[in-house]
């Protein structure tokens, strides 16, 4: 395989693979994207977004929008949802991706840098420095408290804990999608 050769699937897709040894050749690769939505082309701004293909080894659905971490001493494998200020995101799960997520052993997009839309766990302003919220500890699978992103405090950000990204628009409450920057250094 060539670093020129696109993989076989897009934003909002997912390989569609069931199998661990299914698209081993695909996990780790690294993708940059427009910003344009893949369903109705809409430009959402002049940025690229860069990606990289992980598998979901979660061994259960894992949805849009929501920080993943990485299975630990992997960098192409992701198996839970951020459940703790300081956890380190391995990404933010594709924005598009279809209501139905990404099942087990799939591979799938997750954003490293650039705009992507994230849901939030509180209202969160414009401008505010996003870290990881603390769920329960079923969080790490659970897609109602895992993985949502809240506002930094001075400490966490200062730290850099968790830390993933700049909220660019607003949310009033928990459950809403911001637009943000993410920055993850990987």
């Amino acid at each position: 395989m060539s670093l020129l050769v696109d993989p076989p699937f897009a934003l909002g897709q997912t390989l569609g693979v069931s199998s661990t040894d299914d698209g081993t050749g695909w996990v780790g690769v690294v993708k940059q994207f427009p910003d344009v939505d893949p369903t109705t082309g809409q430009v959402r701004s002049n940025r690229v977004k860069t990606c990289i293909a992980v598998r979901n080894s979660s061994g259960v659905t894992l949805y849009g929008k929501r920080m993943v971490k990485f299975v630990t001493g992997s960098y192409t494998a992701v198996d839970e949802y951020t459940r703790l200020t300081n956890d380190r995101p391995a990404g933010v799960t594709d924005e598009h991706l279809s209501s139905a997520g990404v099942a087990a052993n799939d591979v799938f997009w997750v954003t490293v840098d650039g705009p992507t839309e994230l849901t939030v766990d509180e209202a969160v302003a414009a401008g505010n420095l996003l870290v990881a919220n603390t769920a329960v500890a079923g969080g790490a699978t659970d897609a109602s408290t895992g993985g949502k992103a809240v506002t930094a405090t001075a400490t966490e950000a200062a730290a850099a804990l968790g830390l993933v990204g700049e909220a660019v628009s607003a949310a009033t409450a928990a459950d809403q999608d911001v637009l943000a920057i993410v920055k993850l250094g990987k």
